[in-house]
């Protein structure tokens, strides 16, 4: 029996076929779990390509719920919607987030700040707040929050409202941890570092832009900075969340674990 047999979980920020949530949703399908991805209406074709994918790999139980983690109104039928169809919740992997704002701080508007917040902490923590009355339900339940490094320490030029919310997730997900351990739910931060994926690749490009320089040596010049000379892929990131809501980690809680390629050494 694969260890997440029978067992539900919830995918935030599932709506790119090359993204992190399409990768952790795949994993934990490949591990038994049916899967509920979530994206806002902008993205709902996107969620769409995704959640065909992950059942067309996997045959695994697949679905999309449309819904804008911001909204607690959405959050709130969101849950019942998943409860509903697939019978309760197990597992919330919290990867939706935004980076809006600036790396200079006098050039971030109270919209960069609010939008951030809105997402980054108050979706997030909104999220868990609705599923974890569903995982008592269950006797227990894993929740992974995705962070960033960014939530465990800081880099030049990465945006003020970005940092900030980041590391608000991961203080409040300590104190989730203390709060429902008791309950059987356990919480835990996964801090990536940088991740193979499209947003990469822009970034890459807009390094080159600002540095007249191409794209591969922009790549290069970050990767530099990566004790294992290049960035995760994104199965990488999610085989560590694969581990945090598995049987094998049911005593791990409260924790930060960063998955960046020795980047985390250095804070």
């Amino acid at each position: 029996m694969k260890p997440l047999t029978g067992k539900v979980a919830i995918v935030t920020g599932a709506t790119k076929v090359k993204g992190l949530g399409r990768a952790i949703a795949l994993e934990l399908a490949k591990q038994g779990a049916s899967i509920a991805l979530t994206g806002r209406e902008s993205s709902k074709q996107g969620l769409e390509e995704v959640v065909q994918s992950i059942k067309d790999e996997t045959g695994a139980i697949a679905i999309g719920v449309l819904v804008d983690v911001a909204d607690p109104q959405q959050v709130e039928q969101a849950i019942g919607k998943v409860a509903n169809y697939l019978g309760g919740v197990d597992i919330l992997v919290n990867n939706a987030g935004i980076g809006a704002g600036s790396g200079v701080l006098l050039e971030n508007t109270d919209r960069d700040w609010d939008a951030n917040y809105a997402v980054n902490v108050k979706g997030t923590f909104a999220m868990c707040a609705g599923a974890i009355p569903e995982m008592e339900k269950r006797g227990g339940g894993s929740i992974v929050n995705v962070a960033s490094l960014a939530g465990v320490g800081a880099s030049v030029g990465m945006p003020y409202p970005y940092i900030a919310t980041k590391h608000a997730l991961v203080g409040a997900t300590k104190a989730l941890a203390l709060e429902y351990g008791s309950k059987g739910i356990t919480a835990n931060v996964l801090a990536p570092g940088a991740i193979a994926t499209d947003m990469l690749e822009e970034a890459y490009k807009a390094i080159a832009e600002a540095e007249s320089i191409s794209v591969e040596e922009a790549a290069a010049l970050e990767n530099s900075t990566i004790p294992l000379g290049r960035p995760a892929e994104p199965a990488e990131i999610a085989a560590a969340v694969s581990f945090l809501v598995s049987p094998a980690a049911k005593y791990v809680t409260g924790i930060s674990v960063p998955v960046a390629g020795g980047m985390s050494a250095g804070i």
